[in-house]
């Protein structure tokens, strides 16, 4: 995986205690997709790892299953569950990971369509 999901200190606060791995604090561009509608809501990637991120997104964005997070710096894609929300904030843990830059039968097309339309 990309250089973007190194480990470093997390916050103290927002479940770190519970984490697998520690998250690296960044700030990049996000999106999230979700429902079955595929209704997508941009947010801001405050901090990354392997198995989860913390990202900013408006309050009254409403989320739900199937969730992914579209990192659009780097061309990944996350499946995503929500592990905890408070207000603007929101950690999602990941099961597993799609890179963008090909592409791939099992993630959803939306999410390289994002992506593609986002760099181009």
């Amino acid at each position: 995986m990309s250089e973007a999901l190194t480990s470093s200190d997390p916050p103290a606060t927002d479940g770190a205690e519970n984490r697998r791995e520690l998250r690296r604090r960044v700030l990049l561009s996000g999106r999230l997709v979700h429902s079955a509608s595929q209704l997508s809501a941009e947010c801001a990637i405050q901090d990354i790892s392997h198995t989860g991120a913390r990202v900013r997104v408006a309050p009254e964005i409403l989320l739900s299953d199937p969730l992914y997070l579209i990192n659009m710096s780097h061309g990944l894609g996350f499946k995503a569950k929500v592990a905890w929300r408070r207000e603007n904030r929101v950690g999602l843990t990941f099961s597993g990971y799609y890179d963008l830059n090909k592409p791939n039968q099992e993630a959803p097309p939306i999410l390289r369509r994002l992506w593609l339309e986002y760099i181009r």
